[in-house]
């Protein structure tokens, strides 16, 4: 059952031609197998002071530095539209491959990348089924609010996905 799953999604993955995702914190990501994956994007404060960096690829690392903030603060960086579209286009460029997404802890900035990507990828009209497949990767999920507000916006959905995931989870900050 398990095997068909996994099956099933793989093939709506390659219909729908964006990457198979996996969440992790950043210690998950330090000890993964890098080699199953396409694509990387890294998510890290601004005060990191170890860096995690792919000394050579495959595969290729998005670097994307901002805290997990809900707006201005005057000693970190807040979220901003670039970020997402960075992120976005890198999923694109990934294609249907595998793609590890990490943040510091795995739940909140992170979730909210990979939800920006899956929400692209399934189009509009689908936000309840953006969410569900998000719950479905990252159980734990607690996208930050202000990055589900500004996906919202650069996807034109009219506050759609954003009403949607404050409605079926819990949203950070």
């Amino acid at each position: 059952m398990f095997y068909m799953y996994l099956l099933t999604l793989k093939w709506y993955n390659f219909f729908m031609k964006t990457p198979s995702i996996q969440i992790c914190s950043l210690e998950a990501a330090r000890a993964k197998n890098l080699s199953d994956f396409n694509g990387f994007i890294t998510i890290e404060d601004s005060t990191i002071e170890d860096p995690f960096r792919i000394e050579h690829g495959p595969p290729e690392q998005l670097i994307l530095r901002f805290d997990d903030i809900p707006g201005p603060h005057p000693k970190w960086v807040e979220p901003q539209e670039i970020h997402i579209e960075k992120a976005l286009a890198f999923a694109d460029k990934i294609g249907d491959g595998e793609l590890l997404i990490h943040c510091h802890a795995g739940i909140s900035r992170s979730s909210a990348i990979a939800l920006a990507i899956i929400a692209k990828g399934l189009g509009e009209g689908n936000e309840v089924k953006a969410v569900k497949t998000l719950k479905k990767i990252n159980p734990d999920a607690r996208p930050n609010k202000l990055m589900v507000w500004m996906t919202d916006e650069i996807l034109g959905r009219e506050m759609k996905l954003y009403k949607t995931a404050f409605k079926m989870m819990w949203l950070s900050n």
